[in-house]
């Protein structure tokens, strides 16, 4: 026994050390590829096949490529590693557990037995009786699965078991004989299918997305994706409906830098299954384009086949409502003390039967000179604005033509001693026309003047409270009182084209009133102290001196010179409910004109509900709620509606639930979209979210 003892050291120290003279370090071996890091309990060599057999804590490594197991057989001729018991792989991000492994550590292919593979950070996992690596991102898997979720390892929340998959990260999977699972119940048999599993864009399918509404029926939609370089993609998406038709649609995109970036895309739908049959499209771009000399473009189309297309292809509320749509191309060059624009600006009203009526700018420029200090010692400063409009309306009944506009402008802002503030400006405002009707142009005029001055000071206090993570509120008081004085000396134009000309009139008026900012001093944390603004509170009335002069015009005539009060109202403490109220009312008859209140409240747990209502008297009156509850760490329910008072109806209803993970690995989606005005665009739609393989459902 002691002469085995012996021969092996014997062996060991010279390959280990050769013929110098040194100390034996058995940490690491030096090969003709370079240092590998080598320990174990026990080792055995073999001069002739340069085999080594290792066991107990056996641990090799070679750069950034670490393998440990049970025991170990190394060839270091060839460099295959036979591993079992215990085997843990890691090269860079990529983890490997399995029982038995057999591998290269130069090339790193070969094949794991009972193992699991974790790639990219644990963004996938892949396991299986066998799997052969045929490369870094190259797996073929027998009686295994395939996942994305982070969760508990042994029992993912979900995943796809097969008999086998062939796995090329970054591409696609092809899978065999596969169930869909959820916590390891067979939710769905697939005997054949084509995944995508990508860490980075590549081109091919998107997963199709299913819905289902009234008018429209069933709808699928099949997404192809075009990865043209790591700036620039495409999407191509064709769209079957059994109640409407088939449509096709394209979108481009392009974001070289910040400054030079946009958006382009085409839709196309022929009505096959209605009573009428329509050619329907819509054309979108938008894009922002640095061109020289500190020149930029800006570019927006909205270009719809009808007024109906909104109503019948977006399912929200906010795009199926709107009344105007904006088509607008501007060119902008800023200099140091000014800007220079141009501007082609073109709307489509959604809410007429036609667009004849509809004003528009074609084209807009300005010139906008900023505030310069015109006197040394004293705090006067200028500045200008000119504009230049040409006004189109098909209809030529209606006024159209030019409107040139000058504004030049003095400011005085200045601070006496360390509480008051003063600042008083005088506006000269010129507006000339070539305008009239059925072609008919003549010049006019509007020529008015506006003096303004205000006085403001500033008082605070800090008061010291504890409450939750509250330590202290700082209250900011601005009590400020202003002068304001307009003043038409010329008014000849009777063509009203938009509110700027119909805003400057004769006005004499004195407004009162105080903000209120309260500022908190915030700890969660030992270490860590935040100062949001928690509340806000605005106060505001005035007189005008025109009103109370004004003659009566008959015995049931009264004067209403008090301006309507101002209130706004912020509240938003941490963690805890939040106001936003902003209120008119009319001093004569202590009624309410105008109301807008938004309460809001949330939770750690993830918990929000928000209540809106607007009032505005004789016009707009009604309430949005939206609402989202955590059940479960896992169950949450939502819903939203908007009703109208003034025409007494529920404008928008959408109800849902929402099934998940803590660790976001899947998600199922159900909701129900109601529209009582429109039944048949009510809709339904499930979708399932699977990190890292897409969306199934709309």
């Amino acid at each position: 026994m002691q002469r085995g003892i012996i021969f092996v050291t014997v062996c060991l120290f010279s390959i280990l050390v050769g013929s110098d003279a040194q100390a034996i370090d058995l940490s690491s071996l030096l090969t003709q590829n370079g240092v590998i890091k080598f320990s174990a309990n026990k080792v055995n060599y073999n001069d002739a096949t340069g085999v080594y057999v290792a066991e107990g804590n056996v641990r090799i490594a070679k750069g950034d490529a670490v393998v440990s197991a049970n025991r170990i057989m190394f060839n270091s001729k060839t460099y295959d590693i036979s591993a079992q018991g215990n085997v843990h792989w890691t090269v860079g991000k990529e983890v490997i557990r399995a029982d038995k492994l057999e591998m290269n550590l130069s090339s790193q292919t070969g094949v794991i037995h009972n193992g699991y593979i974790s790639v990219e950070n644990g963004s996938y996992t892949i396991s299986g009786k066998v799997v052969r690596k045929l490369s870094n991102v190259h797996f073929i898997i027998v009686d295994g699965k395939l996942t994305t979720c982070k969760c508990d390892l042994t029992k993912p929340a979900w995943d796809i078991s097969a008999s086998y998959i062939d796995a090329t990260l970054g591409e696609y999977a092809t899978i065999k004989d596969a169930f869909f699972k959820v916590k390891d119940i067979p939710i769905l048999y697939v005997p054949w299918a084509r995944v995508p599993v990508k860490t980075n864009r590549t081109s091919g399918l998107l997963v199709p997305t299913y819905t289902y509404s009234g008018i429209n029926g069933f709808t699928i939609s099949l997404p192809y994706f075009w990865a043209i370089s790591q700036d620039k993609d495409a999407t191509f998406t064709f769209d079957a409906m059994t109640g409407r038709g088939l449509g096709v649609g394209g979108d481009f995109r392009y974001a070289n830098t910040i400054k030079d970036s946009g958006e382009f895309g085409a839709r196309y739908f022929k009505e096959l299954f209605l009573p009428y049959k329509r050619d329907r499209y819509y054309l979108y771009a938008h894009y922002y384009q640095d061109i020289v000399g500190g020149v930029f473009s800006k570019g927006l189309l909205n270009y719809y086949s009808d007024r109906q297309y909104l109503n019948d292809f977006d399912i929200l509320l906010e795009l199926a409502s709107v009344e105007y749509v904006e088509s607008k191309f501007t060119l902008q060059k800023n200099f140091d003390d000014a800007d220079a624009l141009a501007s082609l600006i073109y709307l489509e009203d959604m809410w007429a039967p036609n667009n004849d009526n509809t004003l528009q700018q074609l084209p807009f420029g300005s010139i906008s000179y900023f505030p310069v200090r015109i006197l040394p010692k004293v705090p006067l400063y200028a500045e200008c604005n000119t504009n230049v409009e040409n006004f189109e309306r098909s209809n030529p009944a209606l006024p159209k033509g030019q409107r040139y506009e000058l504004l030049p402008g003095l400011y005085l802002p200045f601070t006496i001693g360390d509480y008051v503030y003063f600042n008083s400006e005088a506006q000269y405002r010129a507006y000339l026309y070539n305008a009239g009707t059925y072609g008919i142009y003549k010049p006019g005029s509007i020529l008015s003047a506006h003096l303004s001055a205000q006085v403001s000071t500033k008082l605070s206090k800090v008061f010291k409270i504890k409450a939750a993570a509250l330590r202290a509120v700082k209250h900011i008081a601005v009590p400020f009182v202003s002068i304001t004085a307009d003043h038409i000396m010329k008014d000849d134009e009777p063509n009203i084209f938009d509110e700027v000309e119909s805003s400057p009139r004769d006005e004499r008026y004195i407004t009162v009133g105080i903000r209120n900012s309260f500022i908190g001093k915030v700890k969660p944390y030992e270490n860590k102290v935040s100062y949001p603004v928690i509340g806000r509170l605005d106060l505001s009335s005035g007189y005008d001196f025109i009103e109370a002069a004004r003659p009566l015009t008959g015995p049931t005539d009264r004067r209403k010179p008090f301006l309507p009060l101002q209130l706004n109202l912020v509240l938003q403490p941490p963690n805890f409910l939040n106001t936003n109220i902003e209120m008119l009312v009319d001093p004569a008859t202590l009624s309410l004109t105008q109301t807008t209140v938004i309460e809001s409240a949330n939770d750690l747990r993830g918990d929000n509900v928000a209540l809106g209502y607007s009032y505005l008297r004789g016009v707009v009156s009604g309430i949005d709620a939206v609402v989202n509850l955590a059940v479960t760490p896992h169950v949450s329910l939502y819903g939203s509606a908007n009703y109208s008072f003034y025409n007494r109806t529920l404008i928008q209803g959408v109800y849902g639930i929402r099934f998940g993970t803590s660790a976001n690995c899947w998600n199922i989606d159900a909701s129900y979209i109601q529209r009582p005005l429109t039944p048949s665009l009510s809709t339904v739609s499930v979708y399932l979210t699977l990190t890292g393989l897409g969306t199934i459902g709309r």
